[in-house]
Formats: structure tokens, C-alpha cells, sequence
């Protein structure tokens, strides 16, 4: 009878000419450990900027929105673009979130409960955590509501109340994203003095060191800081007298 071999004697024997077997070493296991990190740490930042990118575009699509919103408005009003809180009471009228609410398909009159969905739908940011009613996500250019007669900036006594008024639609911020403050549903960009203090006031690396801006044509665009403010290299694309 042949001899049973190693292998089925339970022995851990190497069979002759096989090739020597190991385990891993600490350093395969570390590096393996490592590189395993390193593409989960990959496919999170790339899952992240995904998310990010996703929020951003439907941001710009809530912005286009109430960019024909608010050109509908218009239409309707001689021409006349919405107004926010910093002129809608002394003029009477409603503020510019509840007067282009109709145009976005919403029924009014707006109950304090129906509101907060309202907002939440059309007024928010996907990407802003804020979640009080109080606190916009957009907020109008006020230079298409001051009054030529009591406000001094650059390019007065000129005034963009209406949308054929303004010579450059297609250069000129209608709609930009504030920071979080309370009834802040306008930008009071005539007395932004300097860079920073735009800084202060816009919400402007939302979207991916960046932010998104409604133009009075319609379109948006997703822009740095730099590209719509900038008064040292003489950029202000706010300001409907010297947006270039």
C-alpha cells in the first residue's frame, strides 16, 4: 500500500515542489487597510460633490423660476418689477415674495400654515439649512425700487423701477443669495462701500466656493464673488449704471 500522503494525514507539511504558501505580512495589511481608506475617502468626495452639484443646479432652477415669476409680475404691473420690504409698505403693496406667489401657480390668498411649504418650495435654497419662514434664501437688488429723489449712489438720480429701464438685462443681478437675517429679502447693494462689505452680506461659497445669481433677463449663473462685485478692478453688476 502506497503511503498516505501529508496532505491527508492532516499535516501541515509543504508537498515537495509545491511552492512555499504565506500569510500577509503587517505592512500588505497596512497597505492594504490604506488603500481601502483611500477609495472610500474617494467615492465619499465624489458622492459629496455630486450632492453638491444636484443642490446647486436646482437652486439655479428655483431661481429661474422666479425669474419668470417676477417677469410675469411685470407684465401684468406696466413694467414694474415687485418690490421688497424696503419700499412695498410705503408703496401699498404687497413684498415681492408674496406678489409673484400667483405666478409660481400658488394659490392666494396665503394662510400662515400654507406658508411655510410655500417657502420652503420656492424661496429656499436646497442647500441652505436655514429653515425659518423669516429668513429668505434670495433677496432682490434694491436699486430697482430706490427713489431717485432720496437715494444717493452712483448713477442717481436714474431710476430701474421698470424692466425696459434697465440697459443691460442680460449684465445686471436681479436676484442674489443673502446671508441668513431676519425679513432680509433684499440686498441694500447701493451702500456696499467695498468688497468686504458685499462680503458680509451675500451668501457667496454656497454652491462649491461660489453662488448662484438671477440676471433681470432670466438666466442664472453660477459665479465667485469676484465676477459680480468687485469695486477695485471696477466691477458692480448690481448697480444697473455700471454693470458691463
Amino acid at each position: 500500500m502506497a503511503p498516505a500522503s501529508p496532505r491527508a494525514a492532516g499535516s501541515c507539511s509543504r508537498v515537495p515542489g509545491e511552492p512555499p504558501r504565506h500569510g500577509f505580512t503587517l505592512l500588505e495589511l497596512l497597505s492594504a487597510i490604506t488603500l481601502i481608506s483611500l477609495l472610500t475617502a474617494m467615492g465619499f468626495a465624489a458622492s459629496t460633490s455630486v450632492t453638491h452639484r444636484s443642490k446647486t443646479m436646482q437652486c439655479a432652477a428655483r431661481m429661474r423660476a422666479l425669474g419668470a415669476a417676477i417677469q410675469m409680475y411685470a407684465n401684468d404691473h406696466n413694467g414694474e418689477l415687485p418690490r421688497s420690504f424696503h419700499s412695498a409698505a410705503a408703496a401699498g403693496v404687497d413684498a415681492w415674495t408674496y406678489a409673484v406667489a400667483p405666478y409660481l401657480g400658488v394659490p392666494v390668498p396665503l394662510s400662515p400654515e400654507t406658508w411655510g411649504a410655500v417657502f420652503e418650495k420656492y424661496f429656499r435654497c436646497p442647500a441652505d439649512p436655514n429653515r425659518s419662514v423669516t429668513r429668505w434664501s434670495y433677496a432682490l437688488n434694491v436699486h430697482f425700487e430706490l427713489d431717485p429723489g432720496g437715494d444717493d449712489y452712483v448713477g442717481s438720480p436714474d431710476t430701474w423701477r421698470r424692466l425696459g429701464n434697465v440697459p443691460r438685462p442680460a449684465r445686471t443681478v436681479l436676484l442674489a443669495e443673502p446671508r441668513s437675517l431676519d425679513f432680509g429679502d433684499h440686498l441694500m447693494c447701493h451702500l456696499w462701500n467695498g468688497a468686504s462689505a458685499a462680503l458680509n452680506a451675500l451668501e457667496s461659497r454656497r454652491h462649491i466656493r461660489k453662488a448662484n445669481y438671477l440676471f433681470v433677463d432670466g438666466h442664472v449663473e453660477t459665479l465667485p464673488i469676484e465676477a459680480v462685485f468687485a469695486p477695485d478692478r471696477g466691477i458692480d453688476r448690481f448697480n444697473p449704471s455700471l454693470a458691463e
